[in-house]
């Protein structure tokens, strides 16, 4: 498991650096892709997609909001809940996001075979499961 928090923080620290000169940092990416992908999703919606807790992610969308990448709004139907959109600077980011992830993916994966990439992104792809499971039964304790 070591190998994984090293690998994840160090493509942290190539995003951060790829993404500085776009004004987004840490995770931004990935409020970015979702939000893009899924406008109008409510903060809720968005803690469960990216595994994070709730007021982290009314944190960064702050940030995002001040720095004009997404607005929200108040959900009509339920006035408790924020419903987010992404602005015009952040579609007009999405390509580059996503392109410096692709580059990132194609550095780390240089040299893989199509069934060596297919067999790391199942393994990982099960890993995720069972954290994810391990979280959800703690969580119920």
């Amino acid at each position: 498991m070591r190998f994984i928090n090293r690998t994840s923080r160090l493509s942290e620290m190539y995003r951060n650096e790829k993404l500085k000169k776009y004004g987004l940092s840490g995770m931004h990416h990935t409020y970015i892709l979702n939000i893009c992908n899924n406008p109008g999703v409510t903060q809720d919606q968005l803690a469960e997609i990216i595994f994070v807790n709730k007021s982290n992610v009314a944190r960064q969308l702050a940030v995002l909001e001040k720095s004009g990448f997404v607005m929200r709004e108040p959900n009509p139907s339920d006035g408790r809940k924020l419903l987010v959109y992404p602005t015009e600077k952040a579609h007009t980011v999405y390509p580059k996001v996503v392109e410096i992830l692709k580059e990132w993916n194609e550095i780390i994966l240089d040299g893989f075979s199509s069934a060596e990439k297919d067999l790391l992104e199942k393994t990982m792809s099960d890993v995720m499961k069972k954290a994810k499971t391990a979280v959800d039964t703690m969580e119920k304790e």
